[in-house]
């Protein structure tokens, strides 16, 4: 076959497939609000000393709603002050409990690696590729669990199963993500103990604005206040390690009333 020849085939080859450049059928596009987004919430942290404010770190975050009541949280932090950028996509059901997670950690020693979760029903299955290789984790899931990847945003969410009725600390599980500098350790997680306390309804002012919340200890060393309809967090204050994590923008829409 002469290459005239050949060209000719490959070209009639070429021409058959849909991606050949032939002018596609117009197909009606939605031009409303995304049908898949109930209601979102997007905005900025800003990591400080609480003695004498001095910026370590800042934070953003969108969260979408979706029509079956699960949440989407899409978090992206740069610790400037210990060298860490963390990203992180966090998936709960209706209730808050864990579906998925993903995440991807850098530290002060490069990329330490990134961690695959997903929670059905009383198992847990972790992935994780980085420097250390390729490694999977199988675990039980406890009922009352939540997933603590580090960025604050989501840290209300550790809250999901509690009792508002019940007097003092609540107990549960948290599967704790590593995050350290040593990236011979890769960012999978262990099963702890975790409590919290309802310290009752406080309204809070931010540079964001002002927020109707409830106000939580968290793990027996940090107050926090978080939104009751979303569990967003607005502020954090650890005393003993002289940290605040403070909301400074907030944006927020509702697609139904649209």
């Amino acid at each position: 076959m002469t290459f005239f020849k050949i060209a000719l085939v490959a070209a009639s080859v070429f021409a058959s497939h849909a991606w050949a450049q032939v002018a596609p059928q117009a197909q009606p596009e939605n031009t409303g609000a995304n049908t898949n987004i109930v209601r979102w919430a997007e905005g900025t942290y800003t990591y400080q000393a609480l003695s004498d404010k001095r910026k370590r770190a800042w934070e953003k975050f969108h969260m979408n709603v979706h029509p079956d009541g699960s949440r989407t949280m899409i978090m992206w932090h740069d610790l400037f002050a210990r060298n860490n950028q963390f990203t992180v996509v966090l998936r709960v059901a209706a209730n808050f409990r864990p579906l998925e997670a993903y995440l991807s950690y850098w530290t002060p020693n490069g990329y330490k690696g990134s961690n695959f979760i997903t929670v059905m029903g009383d198992k847990l299955n972790a992935a994780s590729s980085g420097p250390t290789g390729q490694l999977t984790q199988a675990l039980s899931a406890p009922e009352k669990m939540s997933i603590g990847t580090h960025p604050v945003a989501a840290d209300g969410w550790h809250t999901w199963y509690e009792d508002v009725k019940a007097k003092g600390p609540q107990k549960g599980t948290l599967y704790s993500i590593e995050a350290t500098a040593d990236n011979n350790k890769p960012p999978l997680g262990t099963m702890i103990p975790f409590e919290f306390e309802r310290l009752g309804k406080e309204r809070v002012t931010t540079p964001a604005g002002t927020f109707d919340t409830v106000k939580y200890k968290l793990g027996g060393a940090s107050e926090a206040w978080v939104t009751e309809q979303d569990k967003l967090m607005i502020r954090v204050v650890n005393g003993p390690r002289d940290l605040e994590y403070l909301l400074t923008e907030f944006k927020s829409g509702d697609n139904a009333k649209k």
